[in-house]
């Protein structure tokens, strides 16, 4: 199974949006490099590496960037059946502000 957090849902509009604005196909495949991304990680959770932070809320979180699409990086955690999509974020964002929301 596999659950997208609200911020996770808003981060993959708010990347469709913003790609549309100049190519409405180009946002039609990162978002479904986004969802094949997802699958693949549900398939095999440890896939990504492990986010290190000291923030007890960040514990268990890992990544793993987008299939064709490395600029972009799937924050995760493993859950009892499935994964959970935590946040959908571009490489050279502030991560660790984010991933706190």
């Amino acid at each position: 199974m596999i659950f997208k957090t609200p911020a996770a849902e808003e981060d993959l509009i708010n990347l469709w949006r913003y790609i549309a604005q100049d190519n409405p196909a180009a946002a039609d495949r990162v978002h479904q490099s986004a969802e094949k991304t997802f699958e693949s990680i549900a398939d095999m959770p440890g896939i990504g590496t492990a986010y290190r932070s000291k923030r007890a809320k960040l514990h268990g979180l890992r990544f793993f960037p987008l299939t064709q699409y490395p600029n972009y990086v799937v924050y995760y955690r493993e859950i009892d059946n499935g994964i959970e999509i935590v946040r959908v974020l571009h490489a050279h964002m502030e991560k660790e502000r984010r991933l706190e929301t």
